[in-house]
């Protein structure tokens, strides 16, 4: 009898065992589907916060529409932020990659340039006065624009499948 009690609590416990197996089987499916269901709602495209967003006809991975600070003065900072300001209304520069380069000197005061890749598109020598950087700013938002617009039509005229769109100019 000692020997049947022994197998029936053995039995007992294989059972218990398998059933909570199943039973924690079961819940980690479920929180699985409610994380692929948050991943979901994560990733759609629209919400009711706002409009659906506008996927492009040629997606690409290049990040595009960056504005980089690479000021050290105040002078510099200025410059950037009021150039920052105008291009962002500026569809043109808005897409395009700008990064905004200052070479601090003591005596002339400082060179800033504005950049896209290795492109210069804008250089010019900046006084500590910061009521000229605002100024300076609005010439060279006009100028890159300018320049970018060049560029892109110059691109749209000249294609060639064997250049990347890098090597064409």
């Amino acid at each position: 009898m000692g020997n049947l009690l022994k197998r029936t609590t053995h039995y007992l416990l294989l059972i218990v065992t398998l059933s909570m197996s199943a039973l924690a089987a079961m819940a980690s499916e479920e929180e699985s589907t409610n994380d692929q269901q948050e991943v979901n709602a994560i990733n759609q495209l629209s919400s009711p916060d706002g409009p659906a967003i506008q996927s492009r006809a040629y997606p690409s991975s290049e990040l595009t529409g960056v504005m980089v600070d690479r000021t050290i003065t105040m002078a510099g900072k200025t410059f950037y932020r009021a150039f920052s300001q105008r291009a962002m209304d500026n569809i043109v520069i808005n897409g395009a990659t700008i990064t905004i380069q200052e070479r601090p000197d003591a005596r002339w005061g400082s060179q800033i340039w504005v950049m896209e890749g290795n492109r210069m598109y804008f250089r010019t020598q900046l006084s500590p006065r910061i009521s000229e950087a605002d100024r300076v700013a609005g010439e060279a938002v006009e100028i890159v624009e300018k320049a970018l617009l060049e560029r892109q039509i110059s691109a749209a005229m000249s294609s060639d499948i064997d250049l990347g769109k890098e090597e064409i100019f």
